[in-house]
């Protein structure tokens, strides 16, 4: 995509060479009208950069628009605040995430400042678990307590373990007065499962989510923990109703 647009620029500024060429009464080649552009755009990157920005944009712009219901409206989803709240944040997050962690307690500061007009929609995305072997685990759990009504305990205790481990997942569990017998049936229902490789895959239509966390907030996209970026952009969007 990257080398398309590149070949547009290229292409389209050669064309725009060509008509003031014509105009001015200045006869050039073809190939010295692409040395000069060449030239330029090597002395001027920035242009290049800018431009692949703007295309990142409206590729996210445009895979927004087409995932907007599943993004929004998934009611397997985890979520925090008013139901119908004026302000809706989608977070992709694995518990094993170091930077996942240090955004929860921005998270959770959100959900006590805005407690009727911001929810946070919360997509499990387990992608460590391959490294971690319990990134997964952890996901199901918060998913199964979410059925007792004990997401937010749960979500909020495992990311502020700064190491998981199964027993400990259970161990969490149990003080915050689940039922573990009901929990880990929860967490073997085949539709849970499904639940994660759909989110997975949502996540892999997103062209700019490369890791977790990653925030979406209005039209702004947001990978890591950048405080100041998130409340930039969450006071955009509150400004704006």
């Amino acid at each position: 995509m990257k080398s398309t647009l590149i070949s547009a620029i290229f292409l389209s500024s050669i064309a725009f060479f060509g008509c003031a060429q014509a105009k001015s009464g200045i006869d050039l080649k073809t190939s010295e009208v692409e040395a000069i552009i060449k030239n330029y755009l090597l002395e001027n990157p920035e242009i290049l950069r800018d431009a692949f920005i703007e295309l990142d944009k409206k590729q996210d712009r445009l895979a927004l628009a087409e995932i907007s219901d599943a993004l929004y409206n998934d009611q397997r989803d985890s979520f925090i605040g008013q139901k119908n709240a004026k302000v809706t944040i989608v977070e992709f997050f694995d518990y094993n995430c170091g930077f996942c962690k240090k955004s929860a307690g921005w998270v959770e500061k959100i959900i006590e400042t805005y407690p009727k007009d911001v929810k946070v929609i919360f997509k499990e995305l387990p992608i460590l678990d391959s490294r971690t072997k319990t990134s997964k685990i952890a996901a199901k759990a918060a998913i199964a307590a979410n059925k007792q009504g004990k997401f937010a305990e749960i979500h909020f205790a495992l990311m502020n373990e700064r190491s998981i481990s199964e027993d400990r997942i259970y161990k969490i569990a149990e003080e915050e007065g689940l039922n573990i017998i009901k929990l880990k049936q929860d967490m073997n229902d085949p539709k849970v499962e499904l639940y994660l490789a759909d989110t997975l895959a949502l996540a892999t239509r997103i062209p700019s989510l490369s890791g977790t966390p990653f925030f979406i907030i209005g039209d702004d996209l947001i990978p890591g923990a950048d405080e100041e970026r998130l409340d930039a952009a969450l006071q955009s969007v509150l400004d704006k109703i």
